[in-house]
């Protein structure tokens, strides 16, 4: 049986606006405007560089925290869904988990032959996987319930080609 009724929404009813609370404000910063990159002129393809804003020329690190232990390139870096740990992949074939706190290795992810090109915790953080230009995934889990400073390798997964891994969500591992 259908029903006769039939229910309107109003979707021209604006949403109450949502507002961070003045106590999660870390720092604010001045709004410097908008200012256009400059076009390339000389038409070769070669764009000069901004001058640093270091008096000396030397560039500045005014991160909070920074995690020094790749040789090579970064390719991948994500967050743990809700532990102050990060997972690093790159060019020096390596993973690594790591504490955002501090800078500390928590594990180091090998096995890689070429690349790590991605990496991504489950969705709940009870595992990592890493994924590498050499085709492989490698899955890790973390042991005991109490610590996160001990993970075991679990699994690999052998791909013909390049490996991207995509687990913002924990769902998916694509290209294989």
């Amino acid at each position: 049986m259908v029903s006769d009724h039939i229910e309107t929404i109003d979707h021209d009813e604006e949403e109450s606006e949502l507002f961070i609370d003045s106590n999660d404000v870390l720092e604010e910063v001045a709004d410097d405007e908008d200012h256009p990159m400059e076009d390339d002129d000389d038409g070769d393809g070669d764009r000069e560089l901004a001058p640093s804003s270091h008096p000396d020329g030397d560039e500045v690190d005014n991160s909070e925290q920074h995690f020094p232990n790749h040789g090579k390139s970064v390719f991948a870096v994500s967050a743990h869904p809700t532990e102050p740990l990060a997972a690093s992949g790159g060019e020096d074939d390596l993973g690594y988990v790591w504490d955002i706190t501090d800078g500390e290795v928590v594990v180091k992810l090998t096995g890689h032959s070429d690349s790590v090109t991605g990496t991504g915790f489950s969705a709940d953080g009870e595992m990592i996987a890493t994924g590498g230009m050499d085709g492989r995934v490698r899955v890790w889990r973390r042991v005991g319930k109490e610590n996160w400073k001990i993970w075991e390798f679990l699994t690999e997964l052998q791909g013909p080609d390049e490996v991207m891994v995509c687990c913002g969500d924990g769902s998916a591992f694509s290209k294989f």
